[in-house]
C-alpha cells in the first residue's frame, strides 16, 4: 500500500493555480513525464473520465472535480500496477491574509494489484518521482502567471 502525502508551496493567486490544476486534467503530457497519448473521453460539470497512455502503459481514471473545495479527486480505473485514488488539493497556508502562499497536496492512496509484478517498489519511487516533477511544473506555471500581471 503506498499512502502518501506530497505538499509544495505555491505563491500564486487560488484561481491561477486551479486553471494550472484543470489545464493538467486536458493536457498532461504538459506536466507529467512519459504520456504519449491523453484524451478526455466523458465530461460532465463535476465528473470527467481521461485515457492516457504512461510509459507505454493505458491509464484511465474518473476525476471528480470540487472546484469550490479547490479540490480534484482521481480514482484509477485501469493502471498497470495500481488501484485506488489521488486526491490534488489547494491549501492556504494562512486564514487570515489573502496573499499569504498556497499549498499545492497531493494525498496519494494507492493498492498495488499484485505483489508479484515486475519492478513493483521501483514503480512506487516512480510514481512518487513523477508525482513530484508534475507538482513542480505546476506550481512553476503558476508563479511564471501571476509575476506576468
Amino acid at each position: 500500500m503506498l499512502v502518501r502525502t506530497l505538499q509544495v508551496v505555491v505563491h500564486s493567486e487560488h484561481q491561477t493555480l486551479w486553471n494550472m490544476l484543470m489545464d493538467r486534467l486536458q493536457h498532461p503530457d504538459r506536466y507529467l513525464v512519459g504520456i504519449t497519448e491523453a484524451r478526455v473521453t466523458e465530461e460532465s460539470e463535476d465528473v470527467l473520465i481521461s485515457q492516457m497512455l504512461l510509459h507505454g502503459e493505458p491509464v484511465k481514471e474518473r476525476v471528480l472535480v470540487r472546484p469550490y473545495d479547490g479540490e480534484l479527486r482521481h480514482e484509477l480505473l485501469e493502471h498497470p500496477q495500481f488501484t485506488g485514488f489521488i486526491v490534488k488539493k489547494i491549501l492556504k497556508t494562512a486564514r487570515q491574509s489573502p496573499v499569504a502562499p498556497l499549498y499545492l497536496e497531493y494525498d496519494l492512496d494507492l493498492l498495488r494489484k499484485s505483489l508479484k509484478v515486475h519492478g513493483v517498489v521501483r514503480g512506487e519511487e516512480e510514481i512518487l518521482t513523477d508525482l513530484g516533477a508534475e507538482m513542480q511544473k505546476i506550481r512553476t506555471r503558476a508563479e511564471e502567471m501571476d509575476s506576468k500581471r
